[in-house]
């Protein structure tokens, strides 16, 4: 029986898009699940979750104090989408395709622009960005999280089939049959779906630690034109 390539497509195509940010930083191999995950530099303390396949330690969001020491952000968080020059700047900044010298353009063309007025606006700017890439980073590993109890689901599934193929095919007759050969692509299939999944996934579970590491390069530089 032939079968469709369509879940192997989708899956990564779901998964290239969420490691597009990642995929020219170092990668890291997926762990044994009950490897210990040490903490990241500049990451808090979380508690231990199964479920997730990265060596990165899982910290669901990011706050204020890991990226920004510069002035409360309370005010800045509640308005910056008020202000039309902010909130049109912010996509420009936080973009993947925009490198970070672009970025710091653009942050000293907007705080020479704003005058005066720059110790208030630029602080909107940060909140925003910083908003922004939070939204980003909490989607990413919503679905890492998704494909890691999808592999876990297709692992037992293997697990299954194998053992099921190893009973049924007991003699050469039995495996050279049309429906031992099928199971036989069945297991190929499913083995190949799941080893393509986890190459996706060591690369992109960079990509949250990369998203905190544009907020903190964002946050130094907006710092930098305040007085």
């Amino acid at each position: 029986m032939r079968r469709t390539v369509r879940p192997l497509v989708f899956g990564a195509a779901v998964l290239l898009a969420l490691a597009s940010a990642a995929s020219a930083q170092p990668k890291t191999p997926l762990p044994p699940r009950d490897t210990p995950r040490a903490p990241q530099p500049g990451q808090s303390a979380a508690a231990h979750d199964p479920d997730w396949p990265c060596v990165q330690r899982k910290v669901p969001t990011m706050s204020f104090g890991q990226v920004w020491s510069g002035p409360p952000l309370d005010d800045a968080a509640r308005t910056w989408r008020d202000d039309k020059a902010v909130a049109e700047l912010v996509p420009t900044i936080v973009a993947r395709r925009t490198s970070m010298e672009e970025a710091k353009a653009a942050i000293a063309d907007f705080a020479q622009r704003a005058g005066a007025e720059k110790n208030q606006k630029l602080p909107r700017l940060f909140a925003g960005a910083f908003e922004e890439l939070n939204d980003q980073r909490t989607r990413i590993i919503a679905g890492i999280e998704r494909y890691a109890r999808k592999q876990r689901a297709l692992s037992d599934r293997i697990k299954e089939e194998s053992q099921r193929i190893a009973a049924s095919q007991k003699g050469m007759a039995a495996q050279m049959s049309p429906e031992g050969q099928r199971d036989q692509q069945a297991l190929d299939w499913d083995t190949r779906v799941y080893d393509e999944r986890a190459q996706s996934l060591t690369y992109v579970c960079e990509t949250p630690v990369i998203l905190e590491q544009r907020a903190f390069d964002l946050g130094r530089e907006i710092q930098s034109h305040l007085d």
